[in-house]
């Protein structure tokens, strides 16, 4: 029998490889996002500790409004980094869209080499069938003579 040997198997390697970095950037973005999430949790969780350190008592003015300031501050770099979150889950649906693109286009290519198999295997079986035909004709010939 003949080995099966896929004409489209070059293209199909590359739309996997494709699929893989597709999916690797999506990867990396969502750890982007949860860094930038950690971000935020350790922001506030200093102005939370700030915010307890300027409610004791005998304190300065001085201090209270750097306190003030400080928490501005703070909650301005959250904002930044809200900001780039969004940023990022924009990028994030592009790279997803861009990611059911490249699977689809794999899963394609993988059902066109499953009817190429069929078809190669079908064409085997019709061949071995009529050699097997052939060879029964021919012992059936053999006996009569």
């Amino acid at each position: 029998m003949a080995k099966f040997n896929y004409k489209f198997a070059s293209i199909q390697k590359i739309k996997e490889t494709f699929e893989k970095k597709a999916q690797k950037e999506l990867s990396v973005i969502d750890l982007a996002i949860n860094k930038k999430r950690a971000q935020i949790e350790e922001l506030q969780h200093e102005a939370e500790s700030q915010r307890n350190e300027s409610r004791k008592k005998n304190i300065k003015i001085s201090e209270i409004n750097f306190h003030q300031g400080y928490q501005k501050q703070i909650q301005l770099k959250i904002q930044v980094i809200e900001k780039d979150i969004e940023k990022l889950f924009e990028e994030r649906k592009l790279k997803l869209d861009e990611l059911i693109l490249k699977s689809k286009e794999h899963k394609v290519f993988n059902k066109l080499e499953e009817k190429h198999r069929e078809k190669f295997f079908s064409e085997q079986n019709k061949i071995e069938m009529l050699d097997i035909d052939e060879i029964a004709v021919q012992k059936f010939n053999r006996k009569e003579s």
